[in-house]
């Protein structure tokens, strides 16, 4: 979780929320109340231990690190039952951190584990509760197992739809790549048939007029002579212009800014920041090759880096290279190895066909990086 994330609000809340818990305890202790074990200092130094583990644990939820992730939790896990059996009298509101760990176990720790969380935070309830009697100490536990339930049940179905999102997400990045790519597929077949008719039907005939003219200047007789020699360079410079521009509509290619452009339209999360060389206007081939990598990178980060906020694009022209070139990265985590999928491995397949190549890496400051580079010609 980065700083940008919105989330970092919700880790803000529980965090104040867990103070906020503390306090009371604090102020009772301070006025010569006894009601932890050890000394005065000890509970207080545990629970400020547990806050700042439960904290940390919360940002690196999403951390490439499962080893990282799990023993923050751990920890967090460790100093919520100590502060909890450490109270001497009663748990008042305190044992509610143990909600928070169960809660946050649905990130880290596979399904039995977080039951198994629950379980064990529900016999920490059980034994605290000693001192109030058998009937208390069932329904103390009783409560926070159900507590502890239905905030389970509500993360996972949160998560569920966040993966539901992500997959419509991916779809949706899929369908405007391939809409963007057919859309210049089909512009690119009407300036074809644009130039066809053009030079079939108005080429041909203007070159028959010109025909017809050089023939007339033979026959003209001053003063109509003027006049025809005049039609006949008109006629010769209007049937250079039809050729010309029929050479233009079928040399001309789309803007691949707009390409791009359109497949990443629509996409709001992660935010796609588009940096393109607008006078960049490539061959269809080219034009597919960096859509379809962009795509593939956006989908990536949807996929896998939930971390990331951002996706910057950046596509220009190496004049000296004689090279476009690609670069795109987010702002996640970045993972710390990884092998290419499929997607990848096709970014890499086409632009090796074009004569260039695909580079992955993790970035300096973490976060993902993908290089495309191809030969302009």
């Amino acid at each position: 979780m980065r700083l940008a994330d919105p989330r970092l609000l919700v880790v803000i809340l529980v965090a104040a929320l867990g103070m906020a818990i503390g306090v009371p305890v604090v102020v009772l202790q301070a006025q010569g109340a006894d009601i932890a074990h050890g000394p005065v200092w000890l509970w207080p130094v545990v629970y400020a231990a547990f806050l700042i583990a439960f904290v940390i644990s919360m940002l690196v939820s999403e951390h490439p690190s499962l080893t990282w992730r799990r023993g923050w939790f751990i920890a967090q896990f460790a100093l919520a039952t100590a502060s909890v059996l450490l109270l001497r009298e009663g748990l008042g509101f305190v044992a509610v951190v143990l909600v928070f760990g169960a809660a946050l176990s649905c990130y880290v720790l596979p399904r039995w584990g977080t039951a198994v969380v629950v379980a064990l935070n529900s016999v920490t309830v059980f034994v605290a509760s000693a001192a109030a009697g058998f009937a208390e100490q069932a329904t103390a536990a009783v409560f926070y197992l159900a507590i502890q339930v239905v905030s389970v049940a509500t993360v996972l179905v949160w998560m569920a739809q966040e993966r539901s999102q992500r997959r419509l997400a991916e779809a949706h990045v899929e369908l405007a790549a391939t809409g963007a790519l057919l859309n210049q597929s089909v512009r690119a077949e009407e300036r074809l048939r644009i130039s066809r008719d053009l030079h079939d039907v108005a080429g041909h005939q203007l070159a028959a007029l010109a025909l017809e003219l050089e023939i007339a200047t033979h026959h003209a007789q001053p003063p109509a002579s003027e006049h025809v020699h005049r039609a006949r360079g008109i006629a010769k410079d209007l049937l250079a212009d039809i050729r010309e521009t029929v050479s233009r509509l079928r040399e001309g290619e789309g803007s691949l800014e707009g390409a791009l452009g359109a497949a990443t339209a629509g996409v709001t999360q992660p935010d796609v920041r588009l940096d393109v060389d607008s006078a960049l206007a490539l061959d269809p081939d080219r034009t597919t090759l960096l859509v379809r990598a962009a795509q593939e990178t956006i989908t990536n980060v949807i996929r896998h880096a939930e971390s990331a906020q951002h996706v910057t694009i950046r596509v220009a022209a190496d004049s000296e290279a004689g090279l476009v070139v690609f670069r795109a990265w987010d702002d996640g985590w970045g993972p710390r190895a990884f092998e290419p999928g499929n997607g990848l491995t096709g970014m890499r397949e086409r632009a090796e066909a074009l004569g260039g190549q695909a580079q992955f890496s993790r970035g300096d400051q973490g976060g993902f990086r993908v290089t495309v580079e191809v030969p302009v010609e």
